[in-house]
């Protein structure tokens, strides 16, 4: 069995790619099954190239160079490659991040039992909980017992889900750090993620064109990534003094609209989106203006392209703003 591991890198401090190819290497896996790293190289400030350079791998490193265009298209160099080889499955690593040795075993473990869409908890760098353990939407679907869930491991647990289930959860809420994902290989033979949304968003959307293809999905509680803090957009998108906070909620309101164009949903995953584009207008308004007031400007270029998408964003901006003021506080605990 062959399994294609992609490694988007861009990085400022040495020593980070290191850290995320030693965990690969300790992966704990059966025997006749072999790894080949697919490792691209986005314009990174520190080469991945010296980042290897002197290194005795265990495993297969394929290096992959290319102009800077985000994590979603360097995901898409990897893909591209993988999509010529022949590989079983798929699986992800940001640069940053680092897998218990199990990962790797027990997502193929679970994906041998018929299922194509793997994801496990994470926890990040000075979290004193999971994310599983933080979100609701999780809590409620390891809670939750009905006709669309399968119970594999009641223990951990382990818990496989119809499509209706799972797509209507992806749509709530944000479920699956990039680093956890394992899929079958034939599912990556088409599907790309969206580089437009290159704040925020491209991940998700591609994990709801997977279960939207028909991707049978599993999802353990059982802790197996451990996400650093290297360059790393999600930590720089929450830092309220600059304006790549107002960016990534632009980008978030530019996700809902491609959801909705893109996918074909129930009436009530539609509502869902529709009131999720309701709460990022307002906040991209209020956040843009804030920006504004106190002397920085956001990226112009992409408040175009939202007001091509969304023709009365503009017009609106100064109610929404208003009317989010008295409100903020509270409002930002669900951006």
């Amino acid at each position: 069995m062959n399994i294609a591991v992609i490694i988007p890198f861009y990085q400022r401090e040495r020593g980070i790619l290191s850290r995320a190819l030693d965990s690969v290497e300790g992966q704990d896996l059966p025997a006749g099954m072999s790894l080949t790293v697919f490792i691209v190289d986005d314009a990174s400030p520190v080469p991945a190239s010296v980042e290897l350079a002197g290194r005795d791998s265990r495993v297969e490193i394929r290096l992959i160079e290319q102009a800077n265009g985000g994590p979603g298209a360097a995901r898409n160099a990897g893909l591209d490659a993988v999509a010529k080889g022949a590989f079983d499955h798929v699986a992800f690593l940001d640069s940053d991040d680092i897998w218990a040795p199990s990962h790797l075993r027990d997502a193929l473990a679970l994906l041998e039992r018929g299922y194509d869409f793997h994801f496990c908890d994470h926890q990040r760098t000075d979290d004193d909980i999971t994310y599983f353990q933080r979100t609701a939407t999780l809590r409620r679907l390891r809670d939750e017992r009905h006709a669309g869930v399968t119970v594999i491991d009641a223990d951990v647990p382990i818990l496989a889900f119809d499509q209706k289930t799972i797509m209507a959860a992806s749509v709530e809420t944000y479920l699956s750090q990039t680093s956890t994902i394992v899929i079958r290989q034939r599912f990556v033979q088409e599907l790309r993620f969206d580089v437009t949304l290159r704040n925020a968003g491209e991940d998700q959307l591609y994990w709801l064109s997977l279960i939207a293809a028909g991707a049978r999905t599993v999802v353990s509680w059982k802790m197996n990534v451990h996400c650093g803090r290297g360059v790393n957009v999600y930590f720089d998108a929450f830092d309220w003094t600059s304006t790549k906070v107002v960016d990534r909620t632009g980008y978030m309101l530019m996700f809902f609209h491609t959801l909705a164009r893109r996918l074909s949903l129930s009436p009530s995953d539609r509502e869902t989106v529709s009131q999720r584009v309701t709460r990022y207008r307002r906040a991209y308004s209020y956040l843009f203006l804030r920006a504004l007031l106190q002397g920085r400007i956001p990226t112009l270029a992409l408040m175009w392209k939202l007001a091509a998408l969304d023709p009365g964003l503009i017009p609106a901006m100064p109610l929404r703003f208003l009317a989010v003021l008295p409100r903020r506080k509270a409002e930002s605990l669900d951006w």
